[in-house]
């Protein structure tokens, strides 16, 4: 925690010479490697402590019935961090099976089938209400990380606010200092309009961690967002986040924006700088630098911010073009391209995206809106059915790509194939809803990202608060050194692109 690895590493050692039994050590050790980057030692001290290590809760008769499953769920989670989803999925199923009463291993497991598989509320609710009831037979206190994160699916899955607000007050009868319930609780009230009950959330959380930066920029935000909040308020709050933790790169980047807003673009491009140095990993804050500088007519200085950000945020064992944390930074430079009338290049931006994540639904807008707008008609239906393939049948992300997809066509006067469009999307539902399936079977090779909102616009995230793909990678070919999405066949374009573009 101090940052001295090296140390920690020693002692982990030596810990492990004293009980080779103790699965903490192997934690430990894997850390240690992954804050270096070793994905690949850091995978292997799980796996050896799996081998090796002993697991039994104190004072209890209740025995796990296979391999640690801390070190099952860590392991899942450093695979899911790689991008590896299946093998992630399988090592929380794991978890739970050798402890079925491991609240942490089912709130994993729904989390990811839901936000990055694709999975329906229905089945993360299921998840969520099995942990409850293995807690409940091993004679285990319910819990309260269990409880949050189900509100949290309840409010942005089903978009179900009484019953994701029932949830969030069931973590905190648990657990009267549950910051994380506190947090989203205030993040939905303020979100609905609630400002005070937001307010007294946020407030809440401060009386017993006053440098909580989170909850400190959560409040701010929402002082930015109320129709009577006060700009000195949120820029102090803005600025005691930053005193706790100087180093959020989260903070800088909500707060560079909130300052852009008010005109200080010097002091905007300073927090964004800034939150890039603290954390270079932080890809919306590459983003948000690229589009200040887009929307001050930098487009040099926008394209340059955008690769150094796809650079710094490649994932180790991710897709040629980065992984899913690159692909909001191909989207926003794709926009950027399209702006400057270099749609070659915008093509290959949204290509390299959609390698990068191929259910980011931003993406397939923005193309699909340039070609409709080049009258590229064809090219656009085919980017919509390739991309439909790709979601689960039912989803929320597939249903507002179909709407997308209806409403060009009504755009384009083709009131036929609007009906066409709409008449497939029902039948599609109503299979769904008698338990047919429908498509192809999801692939996990990559990650996937939550909802995205479906404006054609370089897409910026202000924050998260919670605690929120593959197929189409056959479809990347090498040119002369340079990855490039195939292109349909209308928008290929031949000559050698501008040394400076992608």
């Amino acid at each position: 925690q101090h940052g001295r690895v090296e140390e920690a590493q020693e002692l982990y050692e030596r810990a492990i010479m004293i009980d080779p039994q103790d699965g903490r050590a192997y934690l430990g050790l894997s850390r240690c490697a992954e804050r270096r980057r070793d994905f690949t030692l850091a995978r292997e001290c799980l796996k050896v402590g799996i081998t090796h290590s002993t697991t039994r809760e104190s004072k209890s008769i209740l025995e796990d019935r296979g391999a640690n499953p801390f070190l099952l769920q860590a392991l899942g989670c450093l695979e899911e961090k790689m991008g590896h989803l299946s093998e992630a999925e399988a090592l929380y199923v794991s978890a739970a099976k050798s402890r079925p009463w491991h609240a942490a291993a089912w709130v994993a497991l729904a989390q990811l089938r839901t936000r990055k598989l694709g999975k329906s509320a229905e089945e993360g609710r299921t998840l969520f209400q099995t942990a409850e009831l293995e807690l409940k037979k091993a004679g285990k206190k319910p819990s309260a990380h269990v409880y949050t994160a189900w509100a949290s699916l309840e409010y942005h899955k089903a978009h179900d606010v009484r019953r994701a607000r029932e949830l969030y007050q069931a973590a905190l009868k648990q657990d009267k200092k549950c910051s994380a319930a506190y947090l989203q609780l205030g993040v939905m009230e303020a979100n609905n309009a609630n400002w005070e009950e937001a307010q007294s959330n946020f407030e809440s959380v401060l009386k017993f961690d006053q440098r909580n930066s989170r909850v400190l920029q959560a409040y701010a935000l929402m002082e930015t967002k109320r129709p009577d909040g006060n700009s000195r308020k949120a820029i102090g709050l803005f600025e005691r986040a930053l005193k706790a933790n100087p180093r959020d790169a989260g903070v800088l980047q909500a707060y560079g924006l909130y300052v852009a807003k008010l005109g200080d673009v010097d002091t905007a491009r300073d927090l964004l700088s800034r939150a890039t140095e603290v954390n270079k990993r932080h890809a919306a804050a590459w983003q948000a630098w690229g589009v200040l500088e887009v929307n001050e007519g930098n487009p040099e200085q926008a394209r340059s911010i955008f690769q150094q950000g796809i650079w710094a945020c490649a994932q180790v064992g991710g897709c040629q073009s980065g992984g899913y944390s690159c692909a909001r930074l191909w989207q926003a430079w794709g926009v950027l391209e399209s702006r400057e009338g270099d749609h070659a290049a915008a093509r290959r931006c949204f290509g390299r995206a959609l390698d990068a994540d191929n259910r980011n639904v931003a993406t397939v807008t923005a193309w699909t809106l340039m070609e409709e707008d080049l009258g590229n008609v064809k090219d656009a239906r085919y980017v919509f059915e390739r991309a439909l393939k790709q979601f689960t049948p039912g989803s929320e992300a597939k249903t507002r790509l179909w709407m997308t997809y209806e409403k060009m066509e009504q755009r384009l006067g083709n009131t036929q194939e609007a009906q066409r469009v709409y008449q497939r999307s029902m039948r599609e539902a109503l299979q769904k809803a008698d338990g047919g399936e429908t498509g192809p079977r999801m692939s996990t090779k990559q990650p996937i990202e939550g909802p995205r909102q479906d404006a054609p616009d370089l897409e910026v995230e202000n924050g998260r608060w919670d605690g929120s793909s593959s197929s189409m990678r056959g479809e990347v070919w090498l040119n002369d050194g340079s990855i490039e999405s195939k292109l349909p066949r209308n928008a290929r374009k031949t000559g050698r692109s501008r040394a400076n573009s992608p």
